[in-house]
């Protein structure tokens, strides 16, 4: 069912109604209805509007084809460790032919974007922990005969212990 279709085919019905047509669309398409959309399937004013959403972006994508979203469902899947929503997808993928190679280069696209990301976000904390570091230490050095440097030294290292 094309987006514009998903639209005109919920105004004008309860929203109980809406939920049920949507879930049916849903299962007609993927050969199955998501957890968390059943879960949501007694809350219409959440779950409506995420279909409308999920349904433009990736059942109905303008420029990608079906196969071409289910891959990067795949991949997306895979470097966010959602194994339910990757079980739940390798299933699809299988009912829509997708062969094994594909999936499983979508996988390793997945796990090295993943890998790269955890690392990139770990080198960032680790060098701006290297330059609060260095700072620290020049800041030190130049002022080891300020008054300041020495009240702070004083202070941290007596820990309140002070001598009457």
């Amino acid at each position: 069912m094309k987006f514009e279709n998903t639209l005109k085919s919920l105004f004008g019905k309860e929203p109980d109604e809406a939920v049920k047509e949507l879930l049916k669309n849903i299962e007609e398409d993927y050969g199955e209805v998501p957890f968390i959309l059943q879960a949501m399937s007694d809350r219409p004013n959440v779950l409506l509007p995420k279909i409308i959403y999920d349904d433009s972006v990736t059942r109905h994508p303008e420029h990608l084809d079906e196969k071409t979203v289910e891959l990067i469902t795949i991949g997306v899947a895979t470097a966010l460790k959602c194994d339910h929503c990757l079980n739940m997808h390798l299933r699809v993928a299988q009912r829509k032919g997708i062969s094994d190679d594909e999936v499983f280069e979508a996988i390793l696209l997945g796990s090295a974007l993943s890998s790269s990301a955890v690392m990139a976000q770990a080198m960032r904390v680790y060098e701006n922990h290297k330059k609060e570091i260095k700072a620290k230490e020049e800041i030190e050095g130049d002022c080891i005969d300020c008054i300041a440097y020495e009240n702070h030294n004083l202070n941290n290292t007596n820990h309140g212990n002070s001598k009457k």
